[in-house]
């Protein structure tokens, strides 16, 4: 009886250990993201003179496989912008170069830098969710 037991034991370990791995959902900027929030820097010569963090509104930016990007806000009508994914982790939308910071399967940062020169820029922080 003991015997019957172990091997049973043992069996039942194997066929426990054979489990098949769910895939993992592939990164991708593609898709349909929701704002979190949003954060606007501005310095004038070098310094941080005003820095605005705006939380989400329901805008939604949707990168398409077909190479635009439909943003929808509850504020402003209905855009879409063509978009390229460059090396470097940097995407052009609609010709305005941005850093994809942080990207993983439910959350990303779009970072943006205007730069007026002589040390006058501001600085864009997109956080979006899934």
């Amino acid at each position: 009886m003991k015997h019957k037991l172990l091997l049973t034991l043992v069996i039942m370990t194997i066929l426990g250990a054979c489990k098949k791995d769910k895939p993992e959902p592939e990164i991708s900027l593609q898709g349909k993201w929701t704002l979190e929030n949003a954060i606007v820097k501005d310095y004038e010569k070098g310094v941080l003179i005003d820095e605005v963090n705006e939380p989400g509104d329901g805008t939604t930016y949707d990168f398409q496989d077909n190479g635009h990007l439909v943003i929808t806000s509850p504020s402003f009508p209905v855009e879409s912008v063509p978009y390229t994914i460059n090396p470097g982790s940097k995407a052009n939308i609609d010709g305005d170069i941005v850093d994809i910071q942080n990207l993983s399967a439910s959350k990303v940062t779009l970072y943006f830098k205007d730069d007026y020169g002589q040390g006058d820029y501001v600085e864009i922080f997109l956080k979006l969710k899934r």
